[in-house]
């Protein structure tokens, strides 16, 4: 795989994970010690972060640091991710199906649906824990 494709694969993830978090291009710049222009040269595929970097955003995320490099070599065993993200195996192998065949104007498309899907629940799910703290700090 060459450097470029690498850069593709990287600048998408973190495009993805900054949107499904909410996290602001400041806030990770400020995290990392580093000027929000180096950030953006990142998520438009000019540059890349060294490995310390690399290695605090996978941490920051909660993510492998591999999985911001690899490109299906690091796919994990359908099953397991079924696990992982509550899907049935069968949705799971579907998808990652349709990651094997599809363009790459299709699975950035893809990407920006589950994105904003799980930055719709995210939000939900803060508003479902505040309504619930509210409500129990009501009770006593």
């Amino acid at each position: 795989m060459n450097m470029n494709q690498n850069n593709n694969i990287f600048d998408r993830r973190l495009k993805g994970l900054l949107a499904a978090s909410g996290v602001e291009r400041g806030e990770l710049a400020r995290h990392l010690g580093v000027s929000v222009p180096t950030v953006n040269r990142w998520l438009n595929g000019i540059s890349t972060p060294n490995a310390y970097q690399l290695r605090e955003i996978a941490y920051y995320f909660g993510m492998p640091y591999d999985w911001f490099l690899e490109d299906g070599g690091g796919v994990p065993n359908a099953d397991d991710l079924a696990v992982k993200l509550g899907l049935s195996p069968e949705t799971v192998e579907a998808l990652l199906e349709l990651a094997g065949s599809e363009s790459e104007e299709v699975l950035t498309a893809v990407d920006d649906a589950v994105c904003a899907v799980i930055a719709t629940i995210n939000a939900v799910y803060d508003d479902l824990l505040r309504v619930a703290d509210n409500a129990t700090g009501e009770v006593q």
